[in-house]
């Protein structure tokens, strides 16, 4: 980056995070940090410049605390979004991680279910010619069983 083109000196969100200001010189940061200043303490320095500036116009610094109030209010809404943005980006990345993990469960479980859903077939399909083969057993041996039964009454009688 130019020095031209760099930031006027004043406060800045820090770049290596935090919820705090850090102090740009204009060429590099400094060692000095403060807490980003809330609503109720811009207002109440607005209104001392302002109550200043009606006593004496030319009280210095009037007119850098407004700009101060303006600048703070822009970082702060550059950084609302910034935030938004990464949250944005976030979402979507782990969005995309979802999609692609469920797509290769999907995978997973219809390769093995697939198998799975033949063998279950066949040991139902199975168990079914079982159960029908023994019915007709049962009923042939039944009427074998009585009839032997009933020669055997017969022969007893006779």
């Amino acid at each position: 980056m130019k020095l031209e083109d760099a930031p006027p000196a004043g406060w800045y969100p820090d770049p290596l995070g935090g919820g705090r200001l850090r102090w740009w010189e204009g060429t590099d940061w400094t060692d000095e940090y403060r807490s980003p200043s809330t609503a109720t303490e811009r207002d109440t320095a607005l209104r001392a410049a302002s109550d200043a500036a009606h006593l004496d116009p030319t009280v210095p610094g009037v007119g850098d605390l407004r700009r101060s109030a303006r600048d703070t209010d822009r970082i702060v809404s550059q950084i609302r979004e910034a935030t938004r943005e990464e949250v944005t980006r976030a979402t979507n990345l782990f969005t995309r991680r979802v999609q692609d993990t469920l797509a290769q469960s999907r995978s997973v479980v219809a390769e093995y279910a697939a198998p799975f859903l033949r063998w279950v077939k066949t040991a139902i399909v199975l168990a079914a010619i079982l159960v029908i083969a023994w019915f007709i057993f049962q009923f042939i041996a039944q009427v074998t069983l009585f009839e032997w039964l009933g020669d055997r009454i017969d022969n007893v009688t006779d």
